[in-house]
């Protein structure tokens, strides 16, 4: 695993070398955690195994433009095996993504402090 989890280099690239905007975006993710989190928990405490799965989808496209390749992977086996309606896989996965969560909202701070340069 990664020292960061994620690349303000990609970042940057994802956002056309405009910094300003990867700030924005950063910010956006921080907003959009707490909603996507709770919308993957919903889903997993009510047996609505698609509702963690839209939430898990989403989270991945972010995942990508943070480069954030680690949570990017846990969201996209979290998508499946919600959608294929594996609870229990789907339950483990979302442990692992919260801690992965922590990780990458714990650095976003720093990584907005490098984009500003």
């Amino acid at each position: 695993m990664s020292e960061f989890p994620f690349s303000t280099d990609n970042i940057l690239e994802q956002c056309g070398g405009n910094a300003d905007i990867g700030i924005a975006v950063l910010d956006e993710f921080l907003n959009q955690v707490p909603t996507d989190q709770a919308e993957m928990q919903n889903g997993l405490d009510n047996n609505e195994l698609i509702t963690t799965s839209k939430a898990a989808h989403r989270m991945k496209g972010t995942a990508g433009v943070l480069g954030a390749d680690n949570l990017r992977s846990i969201c996209a086996a979290l998508e499946i095996s919600a959608k294929e309606g594996n609870h229990d896989d789907a339950n483990k996965l979302f442990q692992e993504l919260k801690s992965e969560l922590t990780r990458c909202v714990d650095y976003v701070q720093t990584a907005q402090q490098k984009l500003k340069g």
